[in-house]
């Protein structure tokens, strides 16, 4: 019974040492392409992901300065309408409904 645990536990730390020496091949993009079609689908789909965020950076980039353009132009117009009505109330004459009793 003892030599059959030994047995048993000497088996599972062979495996657990055969599976731990396994490391998963190095992909790198400056690297030869490899012939395996999982090798090459998984660097395929890395670039194309890397790609995309690229894209999407890009994107939310190019939507936050046209984002801070259209707030400075509607603080400018807001500016301009303000001015334009201050100055047409004070040239304006007053009237009844402007006077207070």
């Amino acid at each position: 019974m003892k030599a059959r645990h030994i047995l048993i536990s000497t088996l599972f730390l062979g495996m657990t040492a055969g599976a731990m020496a396994q490391s998963a091949p190095a992909t790198s993009t400056t690297g030869t392409a490899s012939s395996d079609p999982f090798v090459q689908k998984r660097q395929a789909d890395a670039d194309a992901k890397a790609e995309y965020k690229d894209q999407k950076k890009s994107a939310k980039a190019d939507y936050k300065a046209d984002k801070k353009e259209a707030k400075q132009h509607l603080k400018q117009e807001r500016k301009e309408a303000r001015a334009k009505r201050n100055a047409d109330l004070a040239n304006s004459p007053a009237t009844k409904s402007d006077k207070t009793p």
